[in-house]
């Protein structure tokens, strides 16, 4: 598993330094990057939902579409921001369900 998470970044990074000596486009290049470090990094907090199965795997298949989402702005220049956002959102419908589950907060 570890070895196809190293190949799907190795094989974001190689087409965004490709596009961006062929194209010189500083903003895409830039915007791609931050984006594969935005996926990473919400694949890698997202890790903290394993106590939620159902959730957890919603959240890897979103981190999947979104990965193919960037995939798609670097070959083809279309940025479809709301797959991007969807990681971030079962993220944060996480950090709800423990809210709201949590005994020692006030309920609303």
């Amino acid at each position: 598993m570890k070895a196809i998470i190293v190949i799907a970044i190795l094989s974001a990074i190689v087409p965004i330094v490709l596009f961006y000596k062929r194209d010189r486009d500083i903003t895409k290049f830039f915007i791609s990057a931050a984006l594969l470090g935005g996926i990473i990094s919400t694949a890698i907090v997202g890790n903290m939902m394993r106590s939620i199965a159902p959730l957890f795997l919603t959240h890897i298949v979103a981190v999947i579409f979104a990965y193919g989402g960037l995939i798609i702005y670097i070959l083809r220049g279309r940025a479809y921001w709301y797959i991007w956002i969807l990681p971030i959102l079962t993220i944060l419908l996480y950090l709800l369900l423990a809210w709201l589950g949590n005994e020692h907060l006030p309920s609303l």
